[in-house]
């Protein structure tokens, strides 16, 4: 997928940019709050409906108007498209995909998948297992787009399922859903774990690159544990009563986590310094590309938010060294305060554009004029 040109109104302190980018490369620069985040921001919002700086919509809004919108013409899957989306204060959304309204924010991540490396990305390994979920079923959909139905009817029945317990309802009554809810659950954990077992190689090859020393590894917890060898549905049973208790599914999809391990047994997350899970999620998220290209239908847009204040030196290079070997069809945004460490990169490329934010006007520059 490849954005070929955006018109952005009233986000943020944007001031209403219109701009034409590299099917390549395209380096955003600029002192810090100028507003280059949030032309990667307008970008992640096509491919999510969604910020990734923020889950209150009104904050994206400029303080001096009552909606945003997006306009975009992109190619995806050889094809082209024009894409507007618009969010009101009232939380009203209107998105257009060639002048045909779009209802599911599942046909926006099919159409423009976008992959984010940004300072909000690295507490991922000390959140909760629901972020590292979402990250992992983002993958898993843009792999195989058939995951997602099976996801949402399993969801149904879990919500029918807790219906039932917060009404005390009995076993019998239950149980007539648990089959297909074992079926559902372990066909999404199928797909699921095929995606680890394409990622885990991949991963293990950043993780030596940028972390040497440490022997790290990933684990999907399926969202339940079956010690005795069991099955799902002998678990149901032997725990309705607590989950009658409880008044909600103990165990299922809605529960599983992607695990980060150290020497295979330790939670990363517990060892490793805050720097150290820095290179751990950037080697994870170079990984989710790498996959995405070789058994994708297509190449995220890949946005990278100022990386020279994330990564020290010798790790920023390294990050470079792989962004410089990507395939030409890859489609890349870096933002930073400074330029002169992107020179490596930039000279690697022959289609590069650039782009001088400050106060929130963008303008392109050619490289002679950015002096480098």
């Amino acid at each position: 997928m490849q954005v070929n040109h955006l018109s952005i109104h009233n986000l943020r302190n944007l001031n209403n940019p219109s701009l034409s980018f590299s099917p390549q490369l395209n380096i955003i620069y600029g002192p810090n709050a100028a507003g280059k985040s949030s032309l990667l921001e307008a970008l992640y919002i096509l491919g999510n409906g969604r910020s990734f700086r923020t889950t209150k919509h009104n904050k994206v809004i400029n303080d001096d108007f009552n909606d945003f919108t997006i306009f975009a013409k992109l190619q995806s899957s050889d094809t082209r498209h024009q894409l507007g989306f618009s969010r009101q204060r009232s939380g009203e959304t209107q998105i257009k995909l060639n002048t045909e309204p779009v209802k599911r924010l599942s046909t926006l991540a099919k159409l423009s998948p976008i992959q984010i490396l940004s300072p909000e990305q690295y507490d991922l390994l000390v959140k909760g297992p629901s972020s590292r979920r979402k990250q992992l079923d983002w993958g898993v959909f843009h792999v195989e787009h058939s995951v997602l139905g099976l996801w949402q009817k399993c969801h149904k029945i879990i919500l029918q399922r807790n219906q039932l317990l917060k009404r005390q309802a009995s076993y019998k009554d239950v149980s007539v859903w648990d089959k297909q809810l074992v079926t559902l659950s372990e066909q999404v954990t199928q797909l699921r774990q095929a995606y680890c077992d394409k990622i885990t190689p991949l991963f293990s090859q950043y993780c030596q690159d940028f972390l040497g020393q440490y022997n790290l590894s990933l684990q999907l917890y399926p969202g339940w544990s079956d010690r005795k060898d069991i099955g799902l549905q002998s678990i149901y049973k032997e725990q309705f009563e607590k989950d009658k208790q409880l008044g909600y599914t103990q165990s299922s999809i809605h529960k599983a986590d992607l695990r980060f391990l150290l020497d295979k047994t330790k939670r990363a997350g517990d060892y490793l310094s805050r720097g150290q899970q820095k290179l751990l999620i950037t080697a994870f998220k170079l990984a989710q590309l790498k996959v995405m290209q070789e058994f994708g239908s297509q190449s995220p847009l890949f946005l990278l938010d100022d990386i020279g204040a994330e990564l020290d030196a010798k790790h920023q290079q390294q990050l470079l060294k792989v962004l410089a070997n990507q395939p030409p069809n890859q489609q890349i945004f870096i933002t930073c305060v400074h330029l002169e460490p992107l020179k490596p990169l930039i000279e690697q490329y022959d289609d590069v554009r650039m782009f001088h934010v400050e106060h929130g006007h963008i303008k392109e520059v050619s490289t002679d004029a950015a002096a480098l």
